[in-house]
C-alpha cells in the first residue's frame, strides 16, 4: 500500500540544482543546434521523431504554457512558436525555464490543480519543476538522436556528467 504524505517535498538546494541542471543541459545541446543549416534544423527524422525544429517548438510551447498555468495568468495572447526563429525558440525556452527557476525561492503559489479526464489533480511546484526537467531531459534525448544522425558530436547531458562540469 502506497501512503501520500503531502507533506514531503524535496529540498530547496535539490530543486536548484535539478534547475541548474535544465539550463547547463540545455545550453549544451544548444551549442550544436544554433550552428545547423535550416535544412537539417528542419529534417524529419521519421514519422514519431519529428524535426529539431519540431522538438524546440513543442519545448517552447509547454514550457511557456506551464508558466502561465502555474501563476495563474494568461497572457494577452500565445505567441507565434510555429513561427518563430530557431533563435527565438530557444530564448523563449530558456527565458521561461529561468522564470521557473527564479519561482524556487519565491512562489506565490503552493500548488495547482490539474483538471483532466473528470478529475482533479493536485500538483506542487516540486512536482511542476521535476515534470518541466523531466520533459525537456525526454525531448533533449530527441535532439541528441536527430543530431547524431546528422553526425554531430554531442557531448552526455545526464545529471552525472553535469555534476562532473561543474564540480568546484
Amino acid at each position: 500500500m502506497f501512503i501520500r504524505n503531502h507533506s514531503c517535498r524535496i529540498n530547496m538546494s535539490l530543486l536548484e540544482r535539478l534547475g541548474e541542471y535544465l539550463i547547463w543541459a540545455d545550453a549544451a545541446i544548444w551549442e550544436i543546434v544554433k550552428d545547423l543549416s535550416d535544412e537539417e534544423f528542419d529534417r524529419s527524422f521519421g514519422e514519431y521523431g519529428g524535426s529539431t525544429r519540431k522538438r524546440y517548438t513543442h519545448l517552447a510551447e509547454d514550457t511557456w504554457e506551464w508558466y502561465h498555468d502555474w501563476i495563474g495568468k494568461a497572457p494577452e495572447q500565445e505567441p507565434d512558436f510555429q513561427n518563430m526563429t530557431r533563435e527565438q525558440l530557444f530564448d523563449c525556452l530558456s527565458d521561461y525555464s529561468h522564470r521557473f527557476i527564479e519561482m524556487i525561492e519565491h512562489r506565490a503559489v503552493g500548488e495547482i490543480e490539474l483538471k483532466t479526464a473528470g478529475k482533479a489533480i493536485p500538483l506542487s511546484f516540486d512536482e511542476i519543476l521535476f515534470h518541466i526537467v523531466n520533459h525537456a531531459t525526454y525531448h533533449r534525448g530527441q535532439i541528441v538522436m536527430g543530431l547524431r544522425m546528422l553526425d554531430k558530436e554531442v557531448r552526455m547531458t545526464d545529471y552525472v556528467p553535469y555534476r562532473i562540469d561543474t564540480a568546484e
